[in-house]
């Protein structure tokens, strides 16, 4: 049995992310395809587009095997640590070859080149990484500037996650092999609708036009209709959908509360403070007036400097409203390995995959929310407990947005196709 791993988001499912699926079995000849995909949150410091089980039956229906989910810490974390998540799951599992994951650039060398370097960090690398910093430019900026011999790879969001699978797979000692695949199509800051379009790309269409239809020639045609039906009942939600979870959680915490949540330090809980109270003053300027509109994206884009990405800033955001700790590292700053993994669906002919999994997985699959409390260490539950937190916070917004009451996270069983 030969079995590949892919971590993803599928924020939605598109035609590009079947390419993979389908081209990452065929170039390793695969029995099963594995996939670690995030849950409620994603990386962008966002609710995902669509509902979790529906991306959950679009990847079964289009050539996964099994999904898992990226428990929320992770799966809201900076690339070094989306990617270790990740990562340390498909080798936890024990019965994974390799790992797949599509980028622009699919030169192995160079990727793990640019990952050593990464890892090492030879003196002149830190030196004219704290130079960039210094000068006010982002972390990815600065990096990017430190290592201009990698700078086309380290501009590129997919091969930033290429270079940290790289890196996690050399921190954690795996031995399973690597796999990259050329994406295709359009780029994935790319705005205009296609075959093989970005899921950002979808994204935003949804948003500007509220339409579905307009995105059928993106996503396979297996999805139709599954996305017919879901189309405002459990998506499209956006960032906006956040705005008064926002306000609320800037109305009733202090800086030094906020500062305990990932991605949090004093001095961002303060700005961030500070300008939700400039904005607030802004849209009551006490004329009689009708406040002006402004949601969640006007909060964080007022917040953004040189050297703070918006990125950075909503992930930030994200876990205030969250109520996240951060769980990735341990006491001393160090990425630490997810201790469980939940199975959010399997395809019933991967009979062979899943006893695989329940035997041979150094750490616990959660197959039943109910049984997380006796098969989890007290660390474990805490992380599991915050994602079917944020499940229900999700879960919500769906309730408030499109009058959709959906079953409680902690009493769905595995999807099986």
């Amino acid at each position: 049995m030969k079995t590949i791993g892919i971590i993803a988001e599928f924020n939605p499912f598109h035609n590009g992310h079947r390419y993979i699926l389908e081209e990452a079995k065929k170039r390793l000849q695969a029995d099963y395809c594995v996939v670690v995909m995030s849950g409620s949150f994603v990386q962008r410091g966002a609710p995902a587009c669509m509902y979790k089980y529906d991306r959950v039956r679009a990847a079964l229906s289009c050539g996964a095997d099994a999904v898992l989910e990226l428990p929320v810490s992770y799966a809201t974390a900076s690339a070094e640590a989306f990617a270790h998540g990740g990562v340390s799951i498909l080798d936890s599992l024990s019965c994974i070859d390799a790992i797949c994951f599509g980028a622009e650039c699919d030169d192995i060398d160079r990727l793990s080149s640019a990952a050593g370097c990464l890892i090492d960090q030879p003196e002149d690398y830190k030196a004219a990484l704290e130079w960039g910093l210094s000068r006010g430019l982002s972390f990815p900026a600065a990096r990017a500037e430190a290592l201009p011999q990698y700078s086309d790879i380290l501009s590129s969001p997919n091969n930033i996650l290429a270079v940290e699978y790289l890196k996690a797979l050399k921190r954690i000692g795996s031995d399973m092999t690597v796999c990259p695949i050329q994406r295709i199509g359009a780029g994935y800051h790319a705005t205009s609708l296609s075959g093989y379009t970005s899921a950002e790309a979808i994204r935003s269409r949804l948003e500007q036009t509220g339409m579905c239809d307009d995105i059928s020639e993106s996503i396979p045609y297996e999805l139709n209709d599954l996305m017919s039906k879901g189309y405002k009942h459990t998506y499209p939600v956006t960032i906006y959908d956040m705005t008064l979870l926002a306000e609320y959680m800037l109305l009733t915490h202090s800086s030094a509360e906020l500062a305990e949540y990932q991605d949090m330090n004093p001095d961002l809980a303060n700005r961030m403070l500070k300008t939700a109270a400039a904005l607030s003053d802004q849209a009551n300027d006490g004329s009689g007036k009708p406040a002006g509109d402004f949601g969640l994206p006007d909060l964080i884009g007022s917040m953004r400097t040189k050297e703070m990405t918006y990125t950075r800033l909503s992930r930030a955001m994200l876990h205030c409203i969250l109520g996240l700790k951060d769980m990735t590292r341990d006491s001393n700053g160090d990425l630490v390995n997810c201790p469980y993994t939940r199975i959010l669906g399997f395809r019933s002919e991967a009979s062979g995959l899943m006893h695989a999994i329940s035997s041979c997985s150094r750490i616990p699959p959660v197959n039943k929310a109910g049984d997380a409390h006796s098969v989890l260490s007290a660390d474990a539950y805490s992380l599991f407990d915050a994602t079917i937190r944020a499940d229900r916070i999700y879960d919500m917004i769906l309730r408030h947005k499109f009058g959709t009451r959906l079953t409680d996270g902690c009493r769905i069983s595995p999807i099986i196709l």
